[in-house]
């Protein structure tokens, strides 16, 4: 007992700043141990079980964090805070122990459609080169992307990681913020939901693996702002969910719903805070703004903000058409501005479109397929989903039934206010254009809070003591302003800092056989798959896999003729996906795997470019000859 008491005296001697670190360089030590790990017996299935499963392994999970979130004193933070990158660090390992495919991943790895563009640009800014107007619409992302990827040698697998890791430890904040005002039940609730939501997001390089940690940040500023009664941290904290918008556009409807949330919440004496509502005005269109110059900075004057908006609403005027169908309606559309225009001339022509359209975004946000708000929550059994999805309404429903029983709850008005800003932006957004609600990342904390409101009302209501919220003290308090200001000066810089220090390497002075296409790129680390023959023995883990393994992985593909180009791959090949640093050309590249130079090198290979746009919007370089290797 004695030996108890001293170890827990020397613990709470440790300065609260030190303390801290050393619990975030021990989560991010077990964070690291999970991804390098390669055990068949336990982290293999745990991990796969929590990328893809649902039924069972989410309720225990939920069970472990609630656990080490009730575990009190400075141990409970250490536990807490391990116990929530693990989670999320297992969700990756999911991925690259599966060689899961995805429509923005092929095997766990390589990105795909979006994913590709974002990428390959990120690529481009690291050698000071410009952006293509699609990533130009979100430069943010692809930013830090490409400062990610200079930092680990452009590795792939480790940049991944890292946002992954971001995506934890702002889980983590936002959750204790709500556990200090509302209890471990809702924090713990609220830590899961977003972990079921990110779990697809983890591993791509898709904008909203940073839009959702982006606005996981501003809403832990928002709820603090709230408890400590700080104006400028609330304004901080719709500034930083502003951000994540610009990252991941979505719901925009948020914005002003968060500015006339705060004007009544801080009102004081008055009816209203026009000060609040004017100093949020000013920070959000500081946001635009500052999102408007690094278009400018990474793409040039051919770079529009939310270009893709414009075919989005095209749709929507159309009757609820997909943002493909203005390409098909209007082949000739040159730019943004005149398929606006082409837009309101449907509207004028025949506004019942426009409503139809809006009515069956709504109809679908709330249907059974993989459209609904809630369709993260859910796994492979229907049944299963649709109790999941009734209960996430029942206690939304009961969310804003606690709001209209005391309208002067923050918190209860936050999330009510806040899914009213999303349910407004749904016809703009349409759901349909993606599965999972991923046009939503940037808001999906409202998602989760209004049911989460729900499960607080229920616990009030609860007769039992043990089942009432717990509202001990939560153990220690991270640096919450300095941690969010520091990742949005990051993000702010990193784009600059890469594209002004980067440069294309000299192309090689050696010159291909006549009947052989060349291709000048880096072979690096973590970036390809390596495709084995059968009778090899071995564990199918990132980055190497069976063929029968990576061809069953390819059937997943969205692109039927994608699937079979990645069929006809044979085994000791590798395969991987960069750009021509000479032509600027994108493509995968296919080559025996005993031609590979060592990582971090630069190589010039001979082959054959094959590039049919009718069979498939991917190029592929199938290597014949490595005619030159040298290190950068």
């Amino acid at each position: 007992m004695s030996n108890k008491l001293n170890s827990n005296t020397y613990i709470e001697k440790i300065p609260p700043r030190i303390w801290q670190t050393l619990c975030l360089g021990v989560s991010i030590l077990v964070f690291i141990l999970i991804l390098v790990n390669r055990s068949p017996f336990l982290l293999r299935p745990v991990s796969m079980a929590l990328r893809l499963g649902f039924g069972m392994v989410i309720p225990l999970a939920g069970l472990v964090m609630y656990a080490a979130f009730r575990i009190p004193g400075r141990y409970g933070e250490l536990f807490a805070l391990t116990a929530t990158m693990a989670l999320f660090a297992l969700g990756l390992a999911g991925l690259w122990a599966s060689g899961n495919t995805q429509s923005v991943v092929l095997n766990g790895l390589i990105p795909l459609t979006d994913a590709v563009g974002y990428y390959t640009d990120a690529t481009r800014l690291q050698y000071g080169v410009d952006v293509s107007n699609f990533t130009a619409m979100r430069p943010f992302f692809a930013g830090l992307l490409s400062f990610f990827l200079r930092l680990t040698g452009r590795n792939l697998m480790v940049t991944v990681g890292i946002f992954t890791a971001i995506a934890g430890f702002a889980s983590y904040l936002a959750s204790r913020e709500i556990q200090k005002t509302h209890g471990t039940e809702l924090a713990v609730f609220f830590l899961i939901l977003t972990f079921l939501y990110y779990r697809h997001h983890s591993g791509t390089t898709m904008s909203e693996s940073l839009g959702v940690s982006v606005s996981l940040l501003g809403i832990a500023l928002i709820w603090k702002g709230i408890s400590d009664q700080k104006e400028w941290t609330t304004l901080f904290g719709v500034g930083v969910i502003a951000l994540a918008l610009n990252i991941r556009p979505g719901a925009m409807f948020v914005l002003p719903a968060l500015l006339l949330w705060g004007g009544w919440i801080f009102r004081g004496q008055g009816k209203f805070s026009y000060k609040f509502f004017l100093w949020g005005s000013a920070i959000i269109l500081f946001v635009f703004y500052a999102n408007n110059k690094m278009i400018d900075f990474v793409a040039g004057p051919s770079g529009i903000a939310f270009e893709n908006f414009s075919w989005a609403f095209y749709g929507l005027a159309a009757g609820g058409r997909s943002w493909r169908y203005v390409f098909e309606a209007q082949p000739n559309a040159k730019d943004s501005a005149e398929i606006y225009r082409l837009a309101f001339e449907l509207i004028r022509n025949n506004p019942s479109l426009i409503i139809s359209g809006a009515l069956f975004y709504w109809k679908m946000f709330f249907s059974s397929t993989w459209y609904n708000a809630y369709a993260f929550v859910a796994g492979e059994n229907y049944l299963v989903n649709e109790i999941a999805r009734w209960g996430m309404y029942i206690l939304s429903a009961l969310g804003i039934f606690k709001w209209f029983r005391n309208f002067r709850d923050a918190t209860a008005s936050l999330a009510v206010l806040g899914a009213l800003g999303v349910l407004a932006s749904v016809p703009f957004v349409p759901p349909t254009d993606a599965y999972r609600v991923r046009l939503y990342a940037a808001t999906i904390p409202f998602f989760i809070l209004l049911p989460g409101m729900g499960l607080s009302f229920l616990q009030e209501k609860m007769p039992v003591n043990f089942l009432k919220p717990h509202l001990k003290s939560t153990p220690g308090n991270f640096p919450l302003t300095t941690i969010s200001a520091s990742l949005v000066v990051l993000i702010l810089v990193a784009p600059i800092y890469t594209k002004t220090t980067g440069a294309l390497p000299t192309p090689p002075e050696t010159v291909c056989p006549p009947n052989m296409d060349t291709f000048f790129a880096s072979f690096d680390k973590g970036t390809s798959i390596n495709i084995h023959r059968e009778n090899e023995v071995f564990l199918d883990w990132m980055p190497d896999f069976h063929i029968s393994g990576f061809r069953r992985n390819a059937h997943s593909l969205p692109e039927i003729s994608l699937t079979i180009i990645m069929e006809s791959i044979r085994p000791s090949n590798t395969l991987f996906y960069t750009i021509d640093l000479q032509t600027n050309q994108q493509s995968f590249v296919i080559i025996e795997t005993e031609m590979l130079p060592q990582p971090g090198s630069l190589m010039q290979v001979c082959g054959e470019l094959v590039f049919d746009a009718e069979v498939s919007s991917y190029s592929f370089f199938y290597v014949d000859e490595v005619l030159s290797v040298w290190k950068p």
